[in-house]
């Protein structure tokens, strides 16, 4: 048995999305021992491969000191970037780890050699475009190196966590994590199994477009919701506002289309939340990314527009319209959404195989 320890930032993110294949781990060949303290993986920890999962998110500050000692003391250092998008703004960590993993990669890596404004390919965009500033922004690092770039790998999503949200039961589950280690949070996890039919058959699609959204704090990536709300407001197909948690999940089960903005990434949970609702996932242009599982193929999982939302009312006008094109479009991204949770054991293994050479 090979023994992997993880350290890793317990917030509710990592307990019920970006553990999960961690802690469903049906491989045996692997043991996993998990901590969220530096200091005990540097004086106690007698493994040697090391695993580390959204570190330096909170605060936003790589500290590279503690990466020069991690990698004096072990042989394999794996980091999982944890982020949201496929901006990737801590890219100083390549040359300290052997692999780095991302939920999403930009397809053009050579965008990883251009500092994005905002942190992401679309804030960089509003910025360029509007003029869009944001009063924290600071330089980011950038990497041109095609040895540094060759690390980098894809891993999985949040597609592959916890659905619906119940926020009191994940905030309890964190609580404990927090007091007695990551594998605490379990007990507070769902066992449902996704069932594409079963899913498509229960929407009574209430709703036209579920597009209920908050703002974002920086200015650069909270345009785009802005926007999209300037380009509907007072259309009567489009449900906006905000509500409760509990009346959100019962809207968007029951909604023919909803309408999944980016926010801090381009990976929203709605994302996930409306495949599984069986409604059509309608969502700004996802062509420059890359990610997993991927339900967004254009016209066949999901539904683009432009990330000026100047299309959007009437892609919607016209999915409304036409039942049976909406219908094979979320359809296909349930099955293949199912397809994905299905392979997750095997594509767990195949990384876990790579970390440790």
């Amino acid at each position: 048995m090979i023994n992997i320890t993880v350290l890793t930032f317990v917030d509710r993110i990592s307990c019920f999305y970006s553990l999960k294949p961690f802690f469903n781990n049906s491989d045996r060949r692997f043991s996993f021992t998990f901590t969220d303290n530096a200091d005990w993986c540097l004086e106690r920890d007698t493994n040697s491969v090391l695993v580390m999962m959204r570190q330096f998110i909170k605060p936003d500050r790589v500290d590279i000191g503690l990466l020069e000692k991690l990698r004096q003391k072990y042989d394999r250092i794996a980091f999982f970037h944890d982020d949201a998008g496929g901006g990737i703004p801590r890219l100083e960590i390549l040359p300290h780890v052997d692999l780095f993993y991302s939920k999403a990669l930009l397809r053009d890596r050579s965008l990883y050699g251009r500092e994005l404004y905002g942190k992401e390919l679309y804030s960089d965009y509003y910025h360029a475009k509007f003029g869009v500033n944001d009063p924290d922004h600071r330089p980011r690092a950038v990497e041109t190196d095609p040895a540094q770039l060759a690390k980098l790998r894809l891993s999985w999503n949040i597609g592959i966590g916890d659905y619906p949200r119940h926020q009191t039961r994940q905030r309890a589950g964190v609580a404990f994590a927090r007091l007695a280690g990551p594998r605490a949070a379990l007990p507070f996890s769902l066992k449902d199994r996704f069932d594409p039919d079963r899913a498509i058959s229960r929407n009574r699609g209430l709703y036209p477009v579920h597009a209920r959204m908050g703002l974002i704090s920086r200015p650069s990536i909270t345009f785009q919701r802005k926007l999209i709300l300037g380009k509907i407001e007072g259309n009567p197909d489009f449900l906006t506002g905000s509500v409760s948690q509990s009346r959100f999940n019962r809207e968007t089960a029951h909604s023919k289309i909803v309408l999944s903005p980016f926010g801090w990434g381009e990976l929203c949970l709605r994302d996930f939340e409306t495949v599984r609702s069986g409604a059509l996932l309608l969502k700004p242009d996802m062509s420059h990314l890359e990610t997993w599982p991927d339900i967004f193929l254009p016209g066949e999982t999901y539904e683009p527009f432009g990330w000026d939302a100047d299309d959007l009312a009437e892609r919607a006008r016209e999915l409304l319209a036409n039942h049976a094109r909406r219908a094979k479009i979320a359809k296909n991204a349930a099955y293949a959404y199912r397809a994905a949770l299905d392979a997750m054991d095997a594509r767990f293994s195949s990384i876990m195989e790579e970390i440790i050479g």
